[in-house]
């Protein structure tokens, strides 16, 4: 490892323990389980959008919807160090930060001792999965303790992506044993299923679904949407043209799972010539949509900060409203999204915008070359090295293109899905 990257994974390290010290809660709620028949677990950066005044995970509320609809009962639960529990929260999530946190700490001293720490430690997730007697557990984002308990209690771990287009096995679980790994994995498109499909060999399932939130606005059942989740003013009199930027939270050094990077932003969030533009380009409104986890994790009050002075500059921009709002209520306005990386491009798609990407880790010869490829071949993205004459150019020419509705019709692999749950009772 160079210097550069131990001293950033160094900081990286530090900037964790001290968020973790100053803003761990320890609330738990666990005495609040009852019986039910499937658990849904997610994080803060899941809840990212609003309704009705609480937090609301546009993946994994939706499917408890769902669920709900066919008759199962389920729970939410937070996963540890989650603060939007409660009422904070749709569908109530239970904490369960202080036994995680007792149950962690007893767990290290036991194996300093070099004893097995599950003959002297009962896990939160065992206690959680024993008092509700629950068939299923769906989540996003599981740990390697959760899935050993799902498979120990004989329990149908699912877990559901939360991104599109994944080209690489993500979280070493190519290098896992089966014992730490879901029973099924929810593809929401057939690239990340492909990606995934090795892990069958360990007796893994992999399939896709629609994605459940997405089918609401262009599937073929689509439901009714929330008045709050439709933009309040318009800017079409105004504005000649209005560009989304999606902005991702790994460019400041501070994620510590993609160093390379690092470096690559002075902000941490755009390049230079981005600014240059939203200055020049007076007629264009630019719209910032912030990275769920700028949104609802503590350790990115600086880049809210860094926003407001920013459009407070700027008449013509926006971060809170292009933020807060799902995805589609904002994209469905725009001409075109500008990114670096992110899977935001597939959504956008859907949404019928072509997308700018400008990360030189995605460029032909980079780490990342293939991703969003197939894409580029339907035309919904265009790589580029950051050159402000051309991305001035493609803002002031960026039109709408067809829908990319993709598999949201496909209901019979929901369905699939639903008769492969109902199996587990």
């Amino acid at each position: 490892m160079g210097v550069y990257k131990m001293i950033v994974k160094l900081k990286v390290i530090s900037f964790k323990l001290f968020n973790f010290i100053r803003d761990v809660r320890f609330d738990d709620t666990l005495n609040q389980l009852e019986s039910c028949d499937i658990l849904l677990f997610c994080h803060d950066a899941d809840r990212a959008l609003t309704l009705d005044g609480k937090a609301y995970s546009p993946l994994l509320d939706s499917v408890g919807e769902e669920f709900n609809h066919f008759g199962f009962k389920s729970i939410s639960i937070a996963h540890p160090w989650s603060v939007l529990t409660g009422q904070k929260a749709c569908f109530s999530p239970l904490s369960f930060n202080g036994s995680y946190f007792k149950w962690l700490v007893k767990k290290n001293i036991i194996k300093l001792l070099g004893l097995n720490y599950r003959s002297f430690n009962i896990s939160p997730f065992e206690k959680i999965i024993r008092n509700t007697s629950a068939k299923v557990i769906i989540t996003i984002g599981c740990t390697d303790e959760l899935c050993y308990q799902a498979r120990k209690h004989d329990v149908y771990h699912i877990e559901l992506m939360h991104g599109i287009g994944y080209k690489n096995i993500f979280w070493g679980w190519d290098n896992k044993e089966a014992v730490y790994l879901p029973r099924l994995i929810l593809a929401l498109d057939h690239i990340t299923e492909n990606t995934f499909k090795p892990l069958t060999k360990k007796g893994v399932n992999v399939k896709t679904i629609p994605n459940p939130f997405l089918k609401r606005f262009f599937g073929s059942d689509n439901l009714n949407i929330p008045k709050e989740w439709i933009p309040k003013k318009s800017k079409d009199n105004q504005y000649s043209r209005e560009i989304l930027v999606s902005l991702q939270h790994s460019y400041a050094g501070d994620h510590g799972l993609h160093l390379e990077l690092a470096g690559i932003l002075q902000n941490g969030l755009f390049f230079d010539e981005i600014e240059r533009l939203v200055s020049e380009e007076v007629e264009v409104f630019w719209r910032f949509r912030l990275h769920p986890k700028h949104l609802t994790s503590s350790n990115y009050k600086y880049v809210l900060k860094f926003m407001n002075n920013f459009v407070s500059k700027y008449s013509n921009t926006d971060w809170v409203e292009s933020s807060y709002l799902p995805f589609p209520s904002i994209a469905m306005r725009c001409h075109g999204n500008i990114t670096m990386s992110s899977m935001s491009c597939y959504d956008a798609a859907i949404c019928g915008l072509e997308t700018l990407m400008l990360c030189p880790t995605i460029q032909p010869g980079a780490i990342y070359q293939d991703w969003f490829s197939d894409l580029e071949d339907e035309g919904y993205v265009i790589k580029l090295v950051t050159d402000y004459n051309k991305i001035k150019g493609w803002v002031n020419s960026v039109d709408k293109l067809p829908l990319r509705v993709s598999n949201l019709n496909d209901d019979i692999s929901w369905f699939e899905t639903i008769k492969i749950i109902q199996n587990q009772f």
